[in-house]
């Protein structure tokens, strides 16, 4: 069921238990959360103990950007991760993603939460698995400085929209990692998990090489936490195989830096070698692996 006001004080409980925190200071960031805008109850799903006196496990939509949206990882108490509980949760959550208007529904489950209740549990809810993902922590005092380069970059703002999806589009040819630029504006927005115009400039950069636009990054940074990563970055396949890949994530580590991040966490594919190579080449510390899910079209 979806989570309201009469189980707040539960869920908060819970939260609070599963995080080793204060219930005080949990209520207070989901009050803050509610006053803000960031939290909506409609997109919490929750399930009750058989007295319904109990949140027994939680799940929650995170929207980003237009028309995309993520499903947190389920959590909850001993014994109530079933293959039934979780469908329920998950099914409730896509219906609600499509009130929403919400056209691409994905989650990513470490595989230290996986398990086969749990993959039973998408696969009824009409999910399949479409990836599995290397996730990097560090500690962006411990990455490397930007040098020489041979790249130029412009923010989005100087060279407008068009050419962002232009090489957006091309970055995404031949790599696991790509993006459908089909949706126009709405692709760059799900990136970014927000609006361009109400974020700093540098959080979308276009490199040029002989003034040929050929690489692109997508900056994003916590300011509360210090949190950052690069959203996606890429070379157009032209210019690759040349040394311009660590020039362009040099450059991005430096925004993120520039920008007030102070722990950078990324990820890319398994089978994306080239990408594992940089990051372990960068001193990128490897911290999970995950699967990667992604929510079947419903039937006509």
């Amino acid at each position: 069921m979806r989570l309201n006001n009469t189980l707040l004080p539960a869920y908060v409980n819970l939260v609070a238990s599963l995080q080793n925190e204060e219930p005080s200071a949990v209520l207070a960031r989901v009050e803050g959360q509610i006053r803000d805008g960031a939290l909506d109850l409609a997109d919490v799903f929750v399930t009750l103990d058989p007295m319904g006196a109990l949140i027994t496990g939680i799940l929650r939509i995170a929207r980003m950007g237009k028309d995309a949206a993520h499903l947190t990882q389920w959590r909850g108490r001993e014994g109530g991760g079933t293959r039934r509980a979780i469908a329920d949760l998950v099914l409730e959550a896509r219906a609600r993603a499509e009130e929403l208007g919400i056209r691409e529904l994905s989650t990513r489950v470490y595989d230290s939460r996986m398990t086969e209740a749990y993959s039973d549990a998408l696969q009824d809810a009409g999910f399949a698995l479409t990836n599995r993902r290397v996730e990097y922590r560090t500690p962006l005092s411990q990455m490397g400085h930007e040098g020489a380069t041979s790249l130029a970059w412009k923010t989005m703002a100087d060279t407008g929209e068009g050419v962002v999806l232009d090489v957006l589009r091309q970055a995404s040819i031949g790599t696991p990692d790509g993006v459908d630029t089909s949706r126009g504006s709405a692709a760059i927005e799900n990136l970014l998990d927000g609006s361009y115009a109400d974020m700093d400039p540098r959080a979308v950069q276009i490199g040029y090489s002989g003034g040929q636009a050929v690489a692109i990054l997508f900056c994003l940074v916590d300011t509360g936490t210090g949190w950052s990563t690069i959203a996606f970055m890429g070379l157009v396949p032209s210019h690759r195989g040349r040394g311009l890949g660590t020039q362009t994530h040099l450059h991005g580590i430096e925004t993120l830096r520039a920008l007030g991040g102070v722990t950078y966490h990324d990820g890319t594919s398994e089978s994306n070698d080239t990408m594992r190579h940089l990051f372990e080449k960068q001193g990128c510390v490897e911290s999970d692996r995950m699967e990667e899910w992604h929510a079947a079209p419903r039937q006509a």
